[in-house]
């Protein structure tokens, strides 16, 4: 809950900070920044999956009361976040001799002020391995709602700070310079309260045992695979518009995947957090409950994410005009292109945690790999020789080809038949998602302008398409009316109960 508090509020206020970059950096300002953040989630390859199981390891210890463990382990998880900051720093500063030589990435040929950018980006780097140290410590010992209060309020104040930053300088130096100010501010936070409240966890002691260096990288290692994939498919659209046509490029996808993202983010977090589930019901033989829950989740995110996809298509380009006060446009084939992407990218995050609660997410790594390494190519082919619109289609192209193939073949073979929703279940909720779309497309009556006139055709638009898609969904049983109705009655329990 504490996460994704400050995860909705983080989002909600980029629903200001979008257009506010858009009027005071520009859409080249915004569209560097993005880019430099995405180079950033390749130099992360540094942690190498350590932060996670360094954060396993102390949880495990912390299940068998072991603090002097536990110490042991923090300690040298330290040394290896010491030594992941040392791998960022040089890498930082090869792209920045580079740089100065005149080889520079090819989407910073026209923009020398990217030099400082990554410099900054890189120091934000490095000291969020540090404070992972920390955070771990709090994860481990079941208190990760004080992770999420320093890691939630270093995005909400760097946010926050960024766009008074942007207001008063109108320069992308000072808007990253605020970020990672507050990142250090959070993390420094976090460090003095962990080491009150746990200092135990810290005592000095021996820091040179290979055994557990091995161990260390050994859990980590499982997850580094699924994280290098996970970043080259996603980063491929960003670095490929921006190599091609340019930064400035770059928040025509980037806008529209934010707000349809929105939609999503409970489906995402929902599956993140069933690995632990999948995997104590497997280890205790009830693969029946595993295939029945990974189903279900499945057919809820479909129908969920349809909802979603329908205000998307029919209301998207008119709110993305208003929201970035003309600047800003979404055609049809961008909205094909971001429906694909973001609706692909959330099936495959289900299927792999599934596979990694399962611990057989051996080959679905590879395909990640694969998957990331040719959307990388295909991005550029399709952008190109199509156009910007034509982003979508090689990222869904390579995903098909690779981790979506690989994905449906691993869960079948370890769940068995009828692990998936049925083509019937997927029709269903197709014609509900395109009645939805009909029907707010017709009230919205062509609204284009940035009156309140506007803002309301939207609104009673948005609502109409809504009960437009919840009465096909009841219809067709997609939901059936008893659950609703418990789920109802639950609620109202709840919140009589929360009464004084």
């Amino acid at each position: 809950m504490v996460v994704s508090a400050f995860g909705y509020s983080a989002q909600a206020l980029s629903l200001v900070a979008i257009p506010l970059y858009l009027t005071t950096i520009g859409a080249e300002g915004y569209g560097l920044i993005v880019t430099v953040m995405a180079l950033m989630g390749y130099l992360g390859f540094a942690d190498a999956g350590l932060s996670w199981g360094s954060m396993i390891l102390i949880a495990q210890a912390h299940g068998r009361d072991g603090r002097r463990e536990i110490a042991h382990i923090v300690r040298h998880s330290a040394v290896l976040a010491a030594g992941s900051g040392l791998i960022v720093a040089l890498a930082v500063g090869a792209v920045l001799i580079a740089a100065g030589a005149g080889w520079r990435l090819p989407m910073f040929v026209k923009h020398p002020e990217a030099d400082r950018l990554i410099l900054i980006a890189g120091i934000q780097l490095g000291l969020n391995l540090q404070f992972g140290v920390f955070y771990n410590v709090f994860q481990g010992l079941q208190e990760s709602y004080w992770a999420g209060v320093y890691q939630g309020l270093a995005r909400l104040l760097g946010l926050g700070g960024a766009m008074l930053a942007a207001w008063y300088t109108r320069s992308v130096e000072a808007v990253m310079l605020v970020q990672l100010g507050m990142t250090a501010l959070s993390g420094v936070a976090a460090a003095i309260h962990a080491r009150h409240r746990h200092p135990w966890a810290f005592a000095p002691g021996s820091w040179s045992d290979a055994t557990q260096y091995r161990a260390q990288l050994r859990i980590g290692g499982k997850n580094f695979l699924l994280q290098i994939g996970r970043t080259l498919s996603g980063t491929a659209p960003t670095l490929g518009i921006s190599s091609i046509i340019g930064p400035a490029a770059v928040p025509f996808y980037t806008v529209p995947t934010t707000l349809l993202s929105l939609f999503y983010t409970p489906i995402n977090t929902w599956s993140a957090s069933m690995q632990s589930a999948y995997g104590e019901a497997w280890v205790s033989g009830d693969h029946g409950w595993v295939r029945d829950a990974f189903k279900r989740s499945l057919e809820r995110a479909l129908i969920f994410g349809g909802l979603g996809l329908a205000l998307f298509l029919s209301l998207g380009d008119s709110f993305i005009r208003i929201w970035t006060h003309q600047r800003l446009s979404l055609d049809a084939a961008m909205a094909a292109s971001v429906t694909g992407i973001v609706l692909t990218a959330t099936l495959l995050s289900a299927g792999q945690f599934l596979l990694t609660g399962l611990n057989r997410h051996g080959r679905a790594a590879v395909a990640e790999i694969a998957n990331g390494s040719l959307a990388l190519v295909m991005v550029v082919l399709a952008v190109r020789s199509l156009g910007l619109g034509a982003v979508g289609i090689g990222v869904v192209g390579a995903a098909m080809i690779t981790s979506a193939w690989v994905l449906r073949r691993e869960i079948a073979a370890q769940l068995g038949p009828g692990s998936f929703p049925g083509i019937r279940f997927v029709l269903k909720v197709c014609v509900a998602t395109a009645a939805a779309t009909v029907a707010a497309k017709f009230i919205q009556f062509g609204a284009s302008g940035d009156g309140l006139r506007t803002v309301l055709q939207l609104l009673v638009a948005g609502c109409a398409g809504g009960a437009v898609y919840f009465g096909t969904a009841l219809g067709f049983r997609l939901v059936a009316f008893g659950e609703a109705a418990a789920f109802g009655w639950k609620l109202r329990e709840r919140v009589f109960a929360a009464r004084p």
